[in-house]
Order: C-alpha cells, then sequence, then structure tokens
C-alpha cells in the first residue's frame, strides 16, 4: 500500500520503540516521515530511525524537540512545516513511565510525569493544529495506555493518571476541531516489548502479562505502528474521538 504517497508526517518519539517501527512503518507506505525525539539525548536515535525510514521506502528527515518549553516545541514544529511543507499528520509518541508504589510518588514526581506523557502531546498539538486548521485537514494520533483505560500492571498511580488524561484530552480536541476536517484519536497500548518495557519487566511479569492475555503474547512495537498507519490515513476519515484498545484483550472495556 502507498497511502501515505505526497504526504508528511511527524513522529515524535521517533528514537526508538513504538515510534520508531511507526516512523518505517509510515516510510513503508510513500510517506515524507519527520521523525523527531527531545534534543540532547534521543535526538542522535532519532537520525538513525530517519536513516532506517529511508531503507523502508519512504523519505524521511529528522528534527530535535525540546518538549519542556512550549514556545520551543512551537519553534521546532514551524521550522519542520518552513523545511517540508504542510503537514498531513502528527503523532505523538513521547512518554514514559516511572514503577513507584502510590505511597512513594512526591508532587515532584508527579509533575513530572504529567509534564512528560500529556503536556508533551498538548504542546505539539497546538503547535500543528492552526496550520491544520488553516487547510481544513488533519490528523493527529495520541499514544495513551492500557493504563489509561484500566490500571499500569508495571508503572505508578501518576503514569496511568497522566495516560487517562491523554484520552481526555483526545477527546475534547476532536469535538472541537472536527468541524475543520481534523481527525483527533488515541492508541492505548498494553504491554508492548520496546527495549525500556523488557529491560523493566521481570520473567514472572511477563508470565502473568501472558497468561492474562487470551491472544498468548505481548505486543511487538509494530502492531502498534499498523494501527498508527490506520488512524493516520483516509482509511480512518470518519474515526474521531477514539481510543482503539491494542492490548490482545488484555483489558476488554
Amino acid at each position: 500500500m502507498n497511502r501515505f504517497t505526497g504526504r508528511t508526517v511527524i513522529v515524535t518519539g521517533a528514537g526508538g520503540g513504538i515510534g520508531r517501527a511507526s516512523c518505517r512503518r509510515l516510510a513503508s507506505e510513500g510517506a515524507k516521515v519527520v521523525c523527531m525525539d527531545i534534543a540532547d539525548t534521543r535526538e542522535e536515535t532519532a537520525r538513525l530511525t530517519a536513516e532506517s525510514g529511508k531503507e523502508a521506502g519512504g523519505g524521511a528527515a529528522h528534527a530535535p524537540l525540546d518538549i519542556t518549553d512550549p514556545a520551543g516545541a512551537r519553534e521546532a514544529m514551524n521550522a519542520v512545516i518552513s523545511e517540508h511543507g504542510p503537514i498531513d499528520a502528527l503523532v505523538n509518541c513521547i512518554g514514559g513511565g516511572q514503577p513507584l508504589p502510590s505511597l512513594e510518588i512526591g508532587e515532584a514526581d508527579f509533575d513530572a510525569m504529567f509534564e512528560f506523557n500529556v503536556k508533551s502531546v498538548y504542546r505539539c498539538c497546538w503547535a500543528v493544529l492552526p496550520h491544520m486548521t488553516e487547510r481544513k485537514t488533519g490528523k493527529i494520533v495520541n499514544f495513551s495506555s492500557v493504563a489509561g483505560r484500566s490500571a499500569s500492571v508495571l508503572q505508578g498511580a501518576h503514569y496511568s493518571s497522566s495516560k487517562a488524561a491523554v484520552i481526555g484530552l483526545t477527546r475534547h480536541l476532536a469535538r472541537e476541531f472536527g468541524p475543520s476536517g481534523i481527525n483527533v484519536n488515541a492508541i492505548a497500548p498494553g504491554v508492548t516489548a520496546t527495549a525500556r518495557i523488557v529491560a523493566q519487566m521481570t520473567p514472572e511479569q511477563e508470565a502473568r502479562t501472558i497468561a492474562a492475555t487470551p491472544l498468548g503474547r505481548i505486543a511487538a512495537p509494530e502492531d502498534m505502528a499498523g494501527v498508527v498507519a490506520f488512524l493516520a490515513s483516509d482509511d480512518a476519515r470518519h474515526v474521531t474521538g477514539a481510543t482503539l484498545d491494542v492490548n490482545g484483550g488484555f483489558f476488554l472495556g
């Protein structure tokens, strides 16, 4: 399929895991993918992702992103638009967790989790929405988690709360910007075998997760990338405000 020929897609969190798999999938379907990740930490891995995107058959470039600075995020997105033209889709993959018991989560931990998982989405959306609104078209795909639908298996309460907030933000933006021709949706992955999760999960936790999953396996990043490609394409033109559960049946809500 070449659903994205002639289209430009920004993927944040492109340096690894789901973000990297999404970049490769979109590039393989003809997209020009702009691979963005946090400056000075994962920018180099985003560059490598862009190279692998080219190998997958699409156009690709990389750019730094400072999600801690509202003005910086907007400037980074504007620079991408100036260099690569109108953005057809934004995929917000930046995010992370922290496995802390609730009574050990401090105010600073809670604030940092919302800064990383919610404000990063907010800032990137606010940077591209004026451009999409002007063109009366665009797709936004945000990443929540099964934790935002139920509770986390591996991470703390602040993680679950932040991922629930992403779902609320997604729904509100879908209602507000639908009249402008913009689709806003979210994906709620279950446990996914990214490098971070593989390093964190014990053999016992892995066995319990597999046993509780009707499909009998832990997801690969590529399982999420296929859903990203769907939601970012015209195949999902009448889907908005939805959160798609991609968890092998682990959570059936």
